[in-house]
């Protein structure tokens, strides 16, 4: 679960996730990984991980944190926060007016 996060996050393909893995030794290291998994394997996981069980993992690490407010956002456009449009950084007051 954390390997899929970590790829999400680096917005990496699952084959160059695992070769920047590679790389990442402190990562591995942190994580504790005896071995890297093939990038099929991160798919596999991917495409059978229940919608439920991803529930639960979200619950239980907003709860062991103590958060208190989330603030959540949907975007399917696939563009990251530096490339969003002047209109939306001015709504959103991302960004102070001149």
């Amino acid at each position: 679960m954390v390997l899929l996060t970590v790829r999400q996050y680096e917005g990496k393909s699952y084959r160059m996730f695992v070769e920047w893995l590679i790389e990442a030794y402190y990562l591995r290291l942190f994580l504790q990984l005896p071995r890297i998994p093939h990038f099929t394997a991160l798919q596999k996981f991917a495409d059978r991980i229940n919608n439920t069980l991803l529930g639960k993992v979200i619950s239980s690490f907003i709860i062991g944190t103590g958060t208190r407010h989330i603030f959540a956002g949907i975007d399917s456009t696939g563009f990251k926060v530096t490339h969003a449009s002047e209109y939306y950084t001015e709504r959103a007051k991302l960004r102070r007016r001149k």
